[in-house]
């Protein structure tokens, strides 16, 4: 019976077999065209992202439009370049376009897929969402500004103290402002052995999510072989960083419950104190990640923009002026200015807007994936495929910001010095993401560099020595100035003097 009936068994099975492939290839046919790009080699379309990032792609998004593929060895990206795109992909879109590209590295091996910037889990995103907006949204952003102040200020002292260490000072301000917001905790130095490991976490990251860095991630297969056969290098390096990361999570969230169990309940305010009420509700974990992620996100970011409002106050002395008279006129030489002070100080905050804008940060936002198929003006946006925007070209765009490679904060301002509500960007700076990935901390984030300029405005004259060149770190990655000398000098005598006392020093 066996003999006679495995054939026709075998042909009917190979039948529905080859039915259903059929019928799936049916289904994913696409139904448009990729959107055009520069894809020079037929098949692979591009061996690797051009250095300098900014300039081809810039071109290209002149040529191609709103959004264009831009494929690597055969794999499409999708690149939304303009304002328009973002926001008719990325926001309107925001449910098929927020996804997060999957690493298996990252996310699989290192337990990465529930960090608040990556997760791709929604109910797990909508609750960091409403934990974010309780302890940094608009209204609650406020509560950092005492530490943002003070300890911008005494950057700004240290500056002109030692301005051979200015970016140190800086990341030592950022640093204390983070750790001081979130876990009450005073940093005096960089060398403190908390900064110290999370920026080591932070580097490690760096290498953890490169795309291209590990085997694993192209053959997912290979994270089940055991880790003492040869090539098995990332199964090491994810078992050592999960254990390293982890480590950071919880050593600073459990200090604060110990000093609020010595001290029956309360401890110094900060964030992790406020969390930590609403941890029966979302669980430890959620709250760790939400605490450390105010570091871990955003402090080469603050950073990297200071830097570049320094190489800017160097390169345009007259914008540097414009702002200190602005200063001089609204605040005087009594006190140095406040983040209250932000509404009455204009130019300030166009000067702030045009950094972000000028050099931003982020050339392309932290990568989306498609999570279905969409359909962009007869262009197929097919799920699964990464998808960044490209932020170099909208702050670039002509048709926005015209002479857009000049540094003007005046673009942002109306004839009679008020600001303007209607540039883009100016609400949110495209710089801190779209849609449901807009960076939830973006508030805090502005809140640091307006500190940070305004309080060397105010109280220094920056300068560029003869012979120095500001040359530029370009790629996908953050743009900051490389490390220069700079001259710094009090603007006027007792303004040392009268920015110590305002630290209480």
């Amino acid at each position: 019976m066996t003999a006679i009936y495995l054939p026709s068994a075998l042909q009917g099975a190979a039948l529905l077999v080859g039915l259903f492939l059929v019928a799936h290839l049916l289904i994913r046919k696409p139904t448009a065209p990729l959107p055009p790009g520069p894809n020079p080699i037929p098949l692979l379309g591009n061996l690797t992202f051009p250095e300098p990032f900014h300039v081809p792609f810039k071109r290209w998004a002149d040529e191609y439009g709103d959004v264009m593929t831009f494929r690597i060895w055969g794999q499409p990206i999708l690149f939304v370049n303009t304002r328009k795109g973002a926001a008719e992909v990325l926001e309107k879109r925001s449910a098929s376009t927020g996804g997060r590209v999957h690493q298996v590295m990252a996310d699989d091996l290192c337990h990465l897929s529930t960090d608040p910037t990556r997760t791709n889990d929604l109910a797990l995103h909508r609750q960091y969402r409403r934990l974010y907006n309780i302890v940094v949204g608009p209204r609650a952003a406020p509560a950092a500004w005492p530490v943002q102040v003070r300890e911008t200020r005494r950057a700004a002292l240290d500056i002109l103290e030692s301005p051979s260490r200015h970016m140190e000072h800086i990341r030592r301000a950022i640093a204390a402002i983070v750790f001081e917001f979130v876990y009450g905790m005073k940093i005096k130095s960089n060398s403190d052995p908390i900064v110290r490991m999370a920026d080591e976490c932070n580097e490690r990251f760096e290498t953890i999510a490169r795309p291209g860095n590990w085997i694993v991630d192209r053959i997912p297969a290979l994270q089940y072989l055991p880790d003492w056969l040869p090539g098995t290098d990332f199964l090491r390096v994810s078992k050592e960083y999960k254990a390293y990361h982890m480590a950071m999570r919880t050593l600073p969230y459990e200090q604060v419950k110990r000093e609020m169990a010595r001290a029956k309940g309360t401890a110094k305010p900060c964030l992790v104190a406020t969390l930590i009420e609403e941890e029966e509700k979302y669980g430890e974990d959620v709250l760790k990640w939400i605490a450390f992620s105010h570091y871990s996100a955003g402090a080469d970011t603050s950073g990297s923009v200071l830097k570049t409002f320094l190489a800017a106050m160097l390169l345009f002395p007259s914008v540097q002026a414009k702002a200190q008279a602005e200063l001089d006129t609204i605040i005087g030489r009594e006190h140095p200015p406040t983040l209250e002070d932000r509404e009455r100080l204009p130019y300030c905050t166009a000067l702030v807007s045009e950094v972000l804008r000028w050099q931003p940060v982020g050339p392309v936002v932290l990568p989306h994936c498609m999570q279905k198929d969409e359909i962009y003006e007869g262009y197929l946006l097919p799920k699964g495929t990464t998808v960044l925007a490209n932020v170099w070209a909208m702050t670039h765009d002509e048709r926005d910001f015209p002479n857009a490679d000049e540094f003007q904060p005046e673009r942002w301002l109306t004839e009679d010095g008020k600001l303007k509500e209607d540039v883009p960007g100016r609400s949110i700076p495209f710089a801190f993401g779209f849609g449901r990935r807009i960076c939830p901390g973006w508030h805090m984030g502005e809140a640091n560099i307006f500190a940070g300029a305004v309080a060397l405005l105010w109280s220094a004259v920056l300068s560029k020595p003869e012979g120095v060149e500001i040359e530029w770190v370009e790629g996908l990655g953050p743009v900051h100035p490389k490390d220069f000398t700079l001259e710094v000098r009090p603007r006027w005598d007792g303004a040392v003097e009268a920015l110590r006392a305002s630290i209480g020093e």
